[in-house]
């Protein structure tokens, strides 16, 4: 019997074919001992006590926000084992990375993900509608980091109208659960009519995000009868939390754009339901006046005098044959319809201002809270200099100068001791 003997490209090929049948994605561990980076792409090499394994990454810069590897670093790789064929070389490609410690970790979110999904936690079906126009939001946070901060700064900017509720909670480590799911129960049993919950964190490696990450919280997100916007970490990270809550964003600023709308587009809004409004009333308006001319056109009306100048042997038979009573009912029957047009236009006019009334008187309540004076009326005041210009930075303010302080009620005329820039 002959021995096969096969070219160099059949025998690459067929320990590609084994590769790609036996192996799909997998989990490695190891620790690496070469490591460097190529533009976006890093190449490494992981060992154990008996063995190595060469390992690439694509695009590394946008896979690895935690933490950046290094040599000596014990860790997980996730991935797939591939076969150059030209080369004749093997590699493994890795789209994700972790320490060693933070592996189980992953493990366990891995599997909490798994079942909830089964469950239908996750289902888009199960998720509420946030308000278009909430006045009062909640936020759960921590009152000493800067994610308070942020989400302030924004809704001061954006939408000052918002009545917003801070309920402090520590955000990670082991107590941190148990704080979270006493706020969340806090404002549902707080009865002071929150349209909109966030829960939002700064960034963290995966242990830091980990009560992000609990069951219980899970369900409490799920069954909150008020709609939740989680902005747990970076756009990068994705916790549990964010998975089954209303609607994640992808960092606490974010959550507070998306909340509520601005002023400028509330502005606008009512500019574009006041053209509809408009639009509508005058269509409705047209498409009558439409129809009674097709009514007075048929009738002949327009055509009185062809009609007399062209038919008037026809007009004299039709003068013998009708009595002036018969005229007289004819004129009524006519006067009769044109009344019950009129009531049927008067109806229907009337019925579409009072289905428009409500959200009319909506919108004038809206605009009311809008109005400076309603503003001032919740605390805020506005300082001007002596030449009544508003003054909207400190560095605008000498030392020693006097400046009126208009309130919602009055004013107060000051003088400035110390300034303080932020």
């Amino acid at each position: 019997m002959s021995q096969q003997i096969l070219t160099v490209s059949e025998l690459n090929n067929q320990i590609n074919n084994l590769i790609e049948s036996n192996f799909s994605r997998i989990i490695v561990k190891g620790e690496i001992s070469e490591l460097n980076t190529v533009r976006h792409n890093m190449y490494f090499t992981i060992k154990d006590n008996s063995a190595s394994l060469p390992c690439a990454m694509w695009s590394y810069q946008s896979k690895l926000t935690n933490f950046i590897p290094k040599v000596g670093d014990k860790v997980l790789i996730e991935g797939q084992p591939s076969f150059w064929i030209k080369g004749g070389s093997f590699k493994f490609h890795a789209d994700k990375i972790s320490l060693e410690g933070e592996g189980d970790l992953w493990v366990k979110f891995q599997a909490l993900k798994k079942k909830l999904l089964d469950e239908g936690l996750f289902d888009s079906s199960h998720k509420k509608d946030l308000p278009k126009y909430p006045r009062k939001i909640a936020v759960i946070t921590s009152i000493t980091g800067s994610v308070i901060k942020d989400i302030l700064d924004v809704i001061s900017r954006n939408s000052s109208y918002l009545d917003v509720v801070v309920r402090n909670s520590r955000m990670q480590g082991d107590e941190a659960v148990q704080d979270l799911l006493d706020a969340i129960d806090d404002i549902h049993k707080a009865d002071i009519d929150v349209d909109v919950i966030i829960i939002a964190r700064g960034g963290g490696s995966l242990e830091d995000l980990w009560c992000f990450n609990d069951e219980r919280l899970a369900y409490k997100i799920y069954n909150s009868s008020i709609p939740i916007i989680t902005a747990i970490g970076h756009e990068t990270d994705t916790s549990i939390a964010d998975l089954v809550s209303d609607k994640r964003a992808g960092t606490p600023s974010i959550a507070a754009k998306i909340v509520a709308p601005s002023i400028n587009e509330c502005l606008q809004n009512l500019d574009y339901i006041y053209n509809d409004i408009n639009n509508i009333i005058k269509n409705k308006i047209e498409k009558h006046f439409i129809f009674l001319n097709n009514i007075s056109q048929r009738h002949g009306l327009h055509k009185a005098k062809y009609v007399l100048l062209n038919h008037h042997d026809k007009f004299k038979r039709i003068e013998n044959s009708i009595t002036l009573n018969q005229l007289q009912k004819i004129i009524n029957i006519k006067n009769n319809d044109l009344d019950l047009l009129n009531k049927n236009i008067y109806s229907t006019f009337s019925n579409y201002m009072q289905k428009h009334k409500t959200k009319v008187k909506y919108l004038e309540n809206h605009l009311k809270s809008l109005n400076p004076k309603n503003i001032m009326k919740r605390g805020y005041s506005v300082v001007y200099n002596k030449d009544n210009q508003i003054i909207k930075d400190v560095r605008n303010i000498k030392n020693k100068e006097k400046l009126n302080i208009k309130l919602y009620a009055g004013e107060i005329e000051v003088e400035t001791l110390k300034t303080t820039k932020k």
